[in-house]
């Protein structure tokens, strides 16, 4: 799946994480031990760790939390609790998908783990090792920072937003638009400022915490990843993944110095009781160790594998650095050697033989159109298919599966729909900016209603009495059937291209694409009546017969969620692609057509489970059900409408 900006390809290797900002006070270390750690003895510390080790944060009671990844490879992640003077995990326990950066309150009661596939931040008592609720996201979250009272949390997401979360009520309160998506943010000592690497961005951000808004810019190119303060306060360290330089930032001027690095720099802390500077080089297996007074390299360290984060330990000498490959390094002031890797396991044992492929799913016969399908509409014993490369819409007799003629309508026809006698169709025409009215007697476009921008979804009240468009002017436009005329409209967070009329009631549903919600909107005054966010692209929508539930295709994130209308409560089914139209068939079923895999998923709502896979080909497009027959159309961008049995 594209997971956009916010999952990265690594330069080499297939690495599919970016490390994360220090997530503790690195000035408040080291204060609550009586004693101090006596020197390495010149050999880094390894302690093994599955699941592609990440995000740390570091307790001055002797523990860390470290994120466990897994690159995805199994649900849920987890987060690991390692006790810092045994060097040794005590608890893993699980999370959401992909989590990554990790921070712990002030008070180191709670713990706060971005979840980036899940799109929300999980909430972990530490008391417990339990993660015990979520605050969900718009977008995938990656970095975290807390403010001086722990009541607001802020997060960056893959929406190239930073969000500002009051903690109280898990909602957002505000948010500031980014120039790119942003994989660090660190809180000054004293509260005051947030401080935002915009990585492909190639800045950094200095943010008013209180007042919530931009202060000053800092250009430094390349790609910015992790910071850290000076124990003065007075200067910040930017590690560049692609400039290979750590920048040296004078917060009272604004000047940079640069510093070289022997490679990518990506994490950082500072250790040896603030006197280094730690980072690490992602791409080449090394940390490096800069004298902070003089600016020199004291020595690079070739710890291998891809260091990830690094994170100051509660002593304030050493640093923890957490490596993708399997490991977490704990690096004392004079080490400079590195111990062999950790064995690999032993390899399993081979798996039995897979059981034959099941016979490919037949179940339906092909209509061939002649060039690409895209909206289908039933009405009793006929169908509509609109063909938006003849600019055309054909009818299809379903006692006998034959298309019996074409007719001109627009240009691009889009999606269309029957009123509930059957005798008029409307169809959205995309580039001519308008609906058609369409006489089903005489198979005629009789009329238009003109639209500001291009219209792709329509939807029609039971009562026939109101058509809702939207267009890519970011509208949803009302239209009373009685005049054809636009009597209201509601401004969208982004272009809609499903929409879903919940019967006997005064509702409209809108999928945003775009903006990853889905609102429920009061179709008499035009409001908005509740907006659930679903991240990634909600495409096609269908409602239980109860109308208890809400089902969603989502293109992107290649689940079905399910949404409880009374609670609003939300449950993913996977799919095996990205799902786009969309119809309940008389049996029950969720059928769901996959636009990019060439299929349609059927999908039991009663069990949440995939119950049959039928292998199109093409591009499936709409989805709607012949409930007469017990059957439903796919139309097919290729050129064809599939009726499955």
């Amino acid at each position: 799946m594209n997971r956009l900006a916010f999952v990265a390809i690594a330069a080499i290797g297939a690495t599919l994480i970016i490390s994360c900002t220090n997530p503790v006070d690195e000035n408040s270390l080291g204060s609550t031990r009586s004693e101090r750690v006596p020197p390495g003895d010149g050999e880094v510390t390894r302690m093994a760790l599955s699941g592609a080790p990440l995000g740390i944060a570091v307790a001055h009671a002797g523990y860390a939390y470290i994120t466990q990844p897994d690159h995805a490879q199994t649900f849920p992640g987890a987060l690991a609790r390692v006790d810092l003077n045994e060097r040794a995990v005590t608890d893993s326990f699980p999370v959401g998908w992909v989590p990554s950066l990790v921070i712990l309150n002030h008070s180191q009661t709670r713990a706060y783990v971005s979840n980036q596939w899940s799109q929300n931040v999980g909430i972990i008592d530490v008391a417990t090792n339990t993660q015990i609720d979520t605050i969900p996201t718009i977008g995938d979250p990656f970095a975290l920072a807390l403010s001086e009272d722990n009541r607001t949390l802020f997060v960056t997401t893959n929406a190239n937003q930073l969000y500002k979360f009051d903690l109280a009520t898990k909602t957002a309160q505000a948010s500031i638009a980014l120039p790119a998506t942003s994989h660090h943010i660190l809180m000054d000592p004293d509260g005051r400022f947030l401080y935002v690497a915009t990585r492909d961005g190639g800045t950094v951000m200095e943010i008013d915490a209180h007042a919530f808004a931009v202060t000053r810019t800092f250009t430094v190119g390349g790609r910015p990843q992790d910071m850290a303060f000076s124990p003065e306060g007075d200067e910040l360290y930017v590690a560049n993944e692609f400039s290979d330089v750590l920048h040296v930032i004078t917060l009272s001027t604004g000047s940079t110095n640069d510093i070289p690095l022997a490679g990518a720099g990506e994490g950082l802390a500072l250790g040896n009781d603030g006197r280094d500077i730690y980072v690490g080089l992602v791409f080449s297996g090394g940390v490096q160790v800069i004298d902070r007074a003089t600016h020199e390299t004291v020595r690079v360290i070739p710890v291998g594998g891809i260091p990830r984060e690094i994170a100051l330990d509660y002593t304030g000498r050493d640093v923890l650095v957490s490596n993708e490959s399997g490991w977490v390094d704990f690096i004392e002031p004079s080490d400079s050697l590195v111990p062999a890797p950790p064995p690999p396991p032993p390899p399993p044992p081979p798996p039995p033989p897979p059981p034959p492929p099941p016979p490919p799913d037949t179940g339906y016969t092909r209509v061939g159109l002649g060039d690409g399908a895209l909206g289908v509409a039933v009405s009793g014993d006929i169908a509509y298919i609109t063909r938006p490369y003849a600019n055309m819409v054909a009818r299809l007799d379903l006692r006998t599966n034959t298309v019996t003629t074409s007719f001109p309508v627009g240009t691009l026809p889009c999606y269309i729909v029957f009123n509930s006698t059957g005798t008029r169709a409307y169809e959205a025409n995309q580039w001519s900016d308008d609906v058609s009215i369409i006489d089903v007697a005489t198979n005629t476009q009789i009329g238009t209603i003109a639209l500001t921008g291009d219209p792709l979804p329509v939807a029609i009240t039971g009562d026939d009495s109101t058509l809702f468009v939207t267009t890519n002017v970011n509208r949803l436009f009302k239209i009373s059937l009685a005049t054809n005329t636009i009597t209201g409209f509601l401004d969208l967070p982004a272009t809609s291209h499903h929409l879903l009329t919940r019967p006997h009631s005064d509702l409209v549903y809108v999928a945003t694409r775009d903006g990853g919600s889905v609102l429920e909107v009061n179709w008499r005054d035009m409001t908005v009546v509740r907006t659930f966010s679903l991240g990634a692209r909600p495409q096609g929508m269908a409602i239980s017969a109860d109308q208890s539930e809400l089902y969603v295709a989502n293109e992107m994130s290649n689940v079905l969620h399910i949404i409880t209308l009374s609670s609003g409560a939300i449950t993913d089914v996977p799919l095996s692609g990205g799902g786009e139209g969309m119809a309940l068939g008389a049996d029950g079923k969720l059928y769901i057509g996959e636009v990019f895999a060439g299929l349609v998923e059927v999908v039991d709502p009663a069990t949440r489970a995939v119950v049959r896979t039928i292998t199109m080909g093409g591009v499936p497009r709409e989805v709607a059900t012949d409930a007469a027959r017990r059957q439903i159309l796919v139309a097919n961008e290729y050129g064809w409408v599939d009726i499955i049995r």
